[in-house]
């Protein structure tokens, strides 16, 4: 198959690890795998092209830069893909734009083919993965989104409250299909990793370690974690750490979080935690829980989105309503002065992580079986782009 990803930026970013991964497993597995990102490159987009995939930045300016879909419809002309997957509104967007400036594609596409391969006279099948229900989009940009689902083959998102979200509510049928950037899940603890990580954060056997990934926003909710440091009572040493760059930072690093910054290693970090936390205002399916999971640690987070899906109340974490600092300081607080909870909770959601089978081995494979039910529906004799 012949698979162009389409996103806004390369920066890190749930979706865009999202990306990265199935690009390079899909090329693993044999098949022709390019990138376009409409804004900017980043550290994913150097790391692709570092591993064989070609990375196109579309130079998008505003919302309204014309030039951006006729650049992505000559892009397809060239690499005609199959199958065009874009992820997040504005990638959205401008796929559903290109359909319409896709002349060309088609009449290169009955001209010749790729490769001995003939492609659809009809263009690339077009899908898109929502990973959040857009509650961060201007008005205009949420109307041209919405227009542009109404593009699209295939809508599938990454938990059922994104499928239920009102941005979907026009879409009965959409598909929810949970995403996870888990490559291994360890039988027994891995102490020496442990430590490792948390030499890395020069952080202290006694610490307690307070650790969120994501970006700095204020949908993420970083300000609350702040606040509700200020407001624990535990009696241990704490460090309130933070991975991830953004807008806020300035705010939050006075407000008393240490940041550490975009980092490449944010996933091996989290195992240097004593709790992950989660205070974001809104979630689609996050996949730090995950990661943390997948290391044993426990996660307290805001009981909204994804995050209520993945962290079981009591089990693999805690769940405290958004926006409320104190009971993300009383949950914070729980955990410190009951290590036997911790460790248990820690236990379980490597548990519950396996028996879920949410690797990124299932991620990969699961999109790879929604492709070709899309170039070839049930029912089609017709195997020539498998």
């Amino acid at each position: 198959m012949r698979v162009l990803f389409v996103t806004c930026g390369l920066t890190y970013g749930g979706a865009e690890r999202i990306i990265e991964a199935l690009a390079l497993d899909l090329k693993q597995e044999g098949h022709e795998v390019e990138v376009a990102a409409t804004t900017r490159d980043g550290p994913i987009g150097v790391a692709l092209r570092a591993r064989g995939i070609a990375v196109h930045v579309l130079g998008l300016r505003s919302a309204l830069d014309l030039r951006i879909p006729f650049r992505l419809a000559a892009l397809e002309a060239r690499f005609q893909p199959q199958i065009v997957h874009s992820h997040l509104a504005v990638a959205d967007i401008t796929s559903a734009a290109a359909s319409g400036c896709a002349v060309g594609w088609r009449v290169l596409g009955r001209l010749k083919g790729r490769r001995g391969q003939p492609p659809s006279p009809r263009g690339p099948i077009r899908l898109t993965t929502v990973h959040n229900p857009g509650l961060e989009l201007s008005p205009f940009k949420r109307m041209l989104w919405q227009r542009a689902l109404g593009r699209m083959r295939r809508i599938i998102a990454v938990s059922e409250a994104v499928r239920t979200s009102p941005a979907l509510a026009p879409w009965p049928d959409v598909e929810v299909q949970r995403p996870s950037l888990v490559d291994v899940l360890e039988p027994e603890p891995i102490p020496s990793r442990r430590d490792a990580a948390r030499a890395a954060l020069d952080v202290g056997p006694l610490d307690y370690l307070v650790l969120g990934v994501g970006r700095l926003t204020p949908i993420k909710g970083y300000d609350v974690l702040a606040q509700a440091a200020a407001l624990m009572k535990s009696t241990k040493r704490r460090r309130i750490m933070v991975v991830g760059g953004g807008p806020e930072a300035e705010r939050l690093r006075s407000m008393g979080l240490e940041l550490l910054g975009p980092r490449e290693d944010a996933a091996s970090l989290l195992g240097a935690a004593d709790v992950v936390a989660c205070p974001s205002r809104s979630e689609g399916f996050p996949q730090v829980p995950l990661l943390a999971y997948a290391r044993r640690v426990p996660v307290v987070a805001s009981a909204v989105g994804g995050l209520a899906e993945t962290v079981q109340d009591g089990v693999t974490g805690l769940l405290v309503p958004p926006n409320d600092p104190e009971a993300f300081a009383a949950a914070l607080d729980r955990v410190a002065d009951e290590p036997n909870l911790a460790k248990s909770m820690g236990t379980a959601a490597h548990a519950w992580l396996l028996g879920a089978n949410l690797t990124r081995a299932a991620m990969t494979r699961q999109t790879r079986e929604t492709y070709e039910g899309l170039i070839n529906p049930v029912g089609s004799r017709d195997d020539r782009w498998i």
